[in-house]
């Protein structure tokens, strides 16, 4: 087997979109997914389960809020988590700055693109609280 290991600039894959989280794919084999996430500021990623796949969050820019049913983990750069397969979970950023992620998925089958998601306007009314886990996704600093 013939392998030329080939070098990304991963600042080529950083984008940023007001109406949501933005995510680019940097590498794909049959093995692994490696994605580059970004949200502004109060934006989320839904809650998502992989049902046979891991997930690995590693923060490179900003700060991340992990979060499951049952726990809640807070990222600053160069700090990561492990989801294992099965375990519900969302991200968001309740940051005033940027956040850059480094998401892994192994194996890559569950790793869909990311979805455009709405804007959030920082200044507007927290939504009404709702239990569970999107509560906590929404859930802003102050809140």
């Amino acid at each position: 087997m013939e392998f030329e290991p080939t070098a990304v600039d991963l600042r080529d894959y950083v984008t940023f979109d007001l109406e949501g989280a933005a995510g680019r794919r940097v590498f794909a084999t049959d093995v692994v997914a490696v994605d580059l996430v970004c949200l502004e500021p109060h934006q989320v990623v839904a809650a998502r389960t992989y049902a046979s796949a891991d997930a690995i969050y590693t923060v490179l820019g900003g700060r991340a809020w992990v979060v499951t049913d049952e726990a809640e983990v807070t990222l600053a750069a160069l700090q990561s988590v492990m989801v294992p397969a099965g375990i519900p979970h969302g991200l968001r950023n309740d940051a005033p700055d940027p956040l850059i992620l480094q998401v892994v998925v192994s194996p890559p089958d569950e790793a869909p693109p990311l979805p455009p998601g709405p804007a959030v306007d920082p200044g507007a009314p927290a939504p009404a609280p709702a239990p569970g886990l999107l509560d906590r996704l929404r859930r802003t600093l102050g809140g």
